[in-house]
């Protein structure tokens, strides 16, 4: 029997006791123990699950098509072998290939396992997956500490993305920018900024978290004092991030056209996943054109195609004009609040709709760009658990024994339904979407359909204001019987 059940026992009864103080900047966070169903996983079974799941996840990579598969997460890490060989050895970044699509700390990144094979003799693909598991590692480790649910969504969401989150980089700028959205809500401002900045120069995408910082109303005298100094210290910690690639370029003389990827990103077409192409994916179900490989993936050519390519591309600037003036006119943080937790809570909310948005109208999707969503999602979950927060507007807060109900329930379960579909599409049956088979050519199509009513949850959420988030719900007195 619980403890607040049982029988009461003789004297006088005891006040109430006091409701808790709402949480100053840096003050008490979240811990292991606070979420939905925490309390029931031990830290035991958490680490486990990471050990058991990872293995697979390697012997994935490793073993190739394997399985069943029908195709191999191996190709772009030959590629990534390629590069760091050249980079390593004295060339300068691989402009000249249309594969070479990222900001240059992408170079640091490809070398590091690059070095690790030269000294010691390690498979460069070994080398990067002990690369990608230690961010992994880390960021499982800075969930737990903070709410065991949280790591379990982001444990679970790897797994089920299957062996491409490890084989390829982009669980470093997702590391990256859940290590910022945690850092802010322990209001440490410099260390977040550092984190954004290394995140935005390996994968532009954490840049959007920039957008989404919740701002107070009023003029910058007016904010509370540990908040300015803290936008102060972002700033600084962004700058010196900055500062640390600028260094490295100039020494490895990487500087030279180390933007030469935005005009190969602005050339690719309409690939085959995003879900701007699924009317051309149903209309090859039918009998329609077939995709072509080109800018190391399968997409869709024509001049129809090309047209949407380029309206995804105006459609993702126009999302992120509205939101950043939305934000800034609708949806300012009242004035004299802001608990760093809070301002967190609405980051990872309005960072998630932005990051959902610009997949979801992006002209290209591969697999790992769920692992951005995903990072999100566990950060939101982290620094705001839904049993505890009462966000979401009426009939969505806290349900029965603090399960919680409405959007905020749904989306990440929603997610995790789009990851696994997205594994078995890539590798398992990806032929067949190649190839136009109607059960996975309608699988793809489902996925697409599950990745906007994720954008809807998460757009709707992000639209609300953040009022309700800064100030701590009152505590009803207990009532004498």
């Amino acid at each position: 029997m619980r403890a607040d059940q049982s029988a009461p026992s003789a004297g006088p009864p005891r006040p109430p006791a006091p409701a808790p103080e709402p949480a100053a900047a840096g003050g008490p966070v979240a811990t292991s123990r606070t979420g939905p169903g925490a309390p029931r996983l031990t830290v035991g079974r958490l680490w486990g699950a990471w050990l058991l799941s990872r293995a697979l996840l390697v012997v994935g990579v490793l073993a190739g098509q394997t399985f069943g598969a029908q195709q191999s997460v191996l190709g772009d890490l030959r590629i990534y072998a390629g590069w760091a060989h050249d980079l390593g050895h004295g060339g300068g970044l691989p402009v000249g290939d249309d594969r070479w699509q990222y900001p240059p700390a992408a170079a640091v990144a490809l070398v590091l396992p690059e070095l690790a094979h030269t000294l010691s003799a390690v498979p460069y693909r070994v080398a990067f997956l002990v690369l990608t598991l230690l961010a992994d590692l880390a960021v499982t480790a800075a969930l737990a500490r903070r709410d065991r649910g949280a790591a379990l969504f982001w444990v679970v969401g790897i797994t089920a993305l299957g062996p491409v989150a490890l084989a390829r980089f982009d669980l470093l700028p997702a590391a990256a920018a859940l290590a910022a959205v945690l850092a802010v809500s322990r209001a440490r401002f410099g260390r977040a900024g550092f984190h954004l900045g290394v995140g935005a120069l390996l994968k532009v995408w954490p840049l959007l978290l920039l957008v989404a910082v919740p701002v107070p109303a009023g003029s910058p005298a007016r904010w509370p004092a540990w908040l300015r100094s803290g936008a102060a210290r972002l700033v600084g910690g962004l700058l010196g991030a900055v500062g640390l690639l600028a260094a490295v370029l100039t020494l490895t003389g990487w500087w030279r056209d180390a933007l030469g990827f935005l005009s190969a990103q602005q050339a690719r077409g309409l690939q085959v996943e995003a879900v701007a192409a699924t009317p051309f994916v149903v209309a090859h179900m039918l009998g329609g054109p077939a995709p072509d490989y080109s800018y190391g993936s399968l997409q869709f050519g024509g001049s129809v195609a090309r047209a949407v390519a380029t309206a995804c591309s105006l459609l993702e600037a126009v999302a992120i004009v509205v939101a950043a003036v939305w934000w800034w006119t609708r949806g300012r943080l009242p004035a004299g609040d802001g608990a760093a937790r809070a301002v967190a809570g609405t980051l990872a909310g309005r960072a998630l709709a932005l990051v959902v948005v610009v997949v979801v109208t992006a002209r290209v999707l591969s697999p790992q760009y769920l692992v951005w969503i995903l990072a999100l999602v566990a950060a939101g979950l982290a620094v705001d658990p839904p049993a505890t927060s009462d966000t979401d507007g009426p009939g969505t807060g806290p349900g029965p024994r603090g399960r919680p109900r409405g959007p905020r329930a749904r989306l990440p379960v929603a997610l995790l339904t789009c990851v696994a579909l997205t594994q078995l599409i890539y590798p398992w049956r990806y032929n067949d979407v190649i190839q136009g088979r109607i059960v996975l050519s309608l699988l793809l199509v489902g996925r697409n359909l599950g990745l906007i009513m994720v954008c809807w949850w998460a757009a709707g959420a992000a639209a609300a204001p953040p009022a309700a988030r800064l100030r701590p719900r009152p505590r009803r007195p207990a009532r004498r019987r």
